[in-house]
């Protein structure tokens, strides 16, 4: 019989996270938007990026390199657009900001980009195009990141693995949001599989000497390879120049590593397009037309019929009802471990890649 995971009531994980954040410093309004991206990630079962993470983040407070009270400032030269300097504070928050600033731009002229400069860490694509599709918007959305993947072809990382966001309200709450990083895995997999003893799929990444492996803390040392060789990189690549270049932050070589460096600010940029389709053909008229596009794609026949098509944003929020009834699944040392970071028994950890 396999191991049967505890649950954590949400509202309680939700205190805690906070608790935790607070007592590394975060103001209350900002541990609760820091809270928010992990929360949503594990209700959507993007465990990887949920309340695992808290500890790394914890530790990296504690070391100096996120600043937990950073003083965000923007810089608007058009009523569409905002470069905002997030002052190296934590991640989410600085992302969350960011965000908000859009959507509000976005309700006033149709479309917004916002995008900043010196932040860190962001989490998960996902739950921005939730919280952007629960105000209306569409949303892309990127972060640049630490050098973690080679060119085709090549030995040496040049590129971080960039993820791509897209997020478009549906009238029934089942947003479409995809949400995809352009390695063939995560590092958070891999990680994942490292601890569990496991090998991985030859294809997944190259060791630290450029050379194949399926060893997943030698590609934790090394690279990890983008999907679909050229067209990942491409993707990845594109994604680095509209987050960091197009903002003016930093780039490659020069942003720093959250796992090697922990006590060092990353210089990470992230950057949001919002689209209101009030401003085109009316929010009610666009979540009808989806619906119908939907139903469109899941009129495709499945090779299986026990497992038929489904729309991205789809399985996330089944899973998110059934987190939300449940209580977050979480393993008894990451359960033991939130308790411990948010009453301070336990100093938040960094991992070593």
């Amino acid at each position: 019989m396999g191991k049967i995971d505890p649950r954590i009531d949400v509202e309680e994980a939700r205190r805690l996270c906070r608790q935790a954040f607070e007592r590394a410093g975060l103001p209350a309004g900002d541990a609760a938007m820091a809270t928010e991206q992990f929360i949503l990630c594990d209700l959507f079962g993007i465990r990887t990026h949920g309340l695992r993470r808290l500890s790394n983040y914890v530790g990296r407070l504690q070391l100096g390199g996120m600043n937990p009270r950073p003083k965000i400032h923007i810089d608007s030269k058009l009523p569409g657009v905002a470069v905002v300097d997030g002052d190296d504070g934590v991640g989410t928050v600085v992302a969350t900001y960011v965000l908000n600033e859009g959507i509000r731009r976005a309700k006033a002229n149709g479309i917004a980009i916002a995008g900043c400069i010196r932040s860190n860490h962001f989490g998960a694509n996902a739950p921005y195009g939730w919280f952007a599709c629960e105000a209306g918007m569409i949303c892309i959305s990127s972060t640049s990141a630490t050098q973690t993947m080679p060119a085709p072809g090549g030995r040496t990382a040049v590129v971080g693995n960039n993820p791509i966001g897209y997020a478009a309200p549906r009238a029934d709450g089942r947003h479409f949001i995809f949400d995809a990083a352009m390695s063939v895995a995560s590092r958070g997999k891999l990680r994942r599989a490292r601890d569990l003893g496991e090998t991985i799929p030859a294809g997944w990444g190259l060791d630290a000497d450029g050379s194949p492996s399926t060893d997943p803390a030698a590609i934790l040392d090394g690279m990890v390879l983008p999907v679909g060789g050229h067209k990942g990189f491409g993707i990845a690549a594109a994604a680095e120049m509209l987050s960091a270049v197009l903002f003016g932050g930093r780039h490659g070589a020069a942003i720093g590593h959250q796992f090697k460096e922990p006590d060092r600010p990353s210089g990470i940029s992230h950057y949001f397009i919002l689209i209101d389709p009030a401003a085109t053909v009316g929010r009610a008229a666009f979540e009808a037309e989806m619906d119908v596009y939907c139903r469109g794609l899941h009129a495709g026949a499945p090779i299986d019929p026990k497992a038929p098509v489904r729309v991205p944003g789809e399985a996330a929020a089944d899973r998110y009802a059934e987190n939300l009834a449940k209580g977050l699944p979480l393993d008894p040392d990451e359960l033991e471990k939130l308790r411990g970071l948010a009453d301070g028994s336990l100093k938040g950890e960094v991992p070593v890649s």
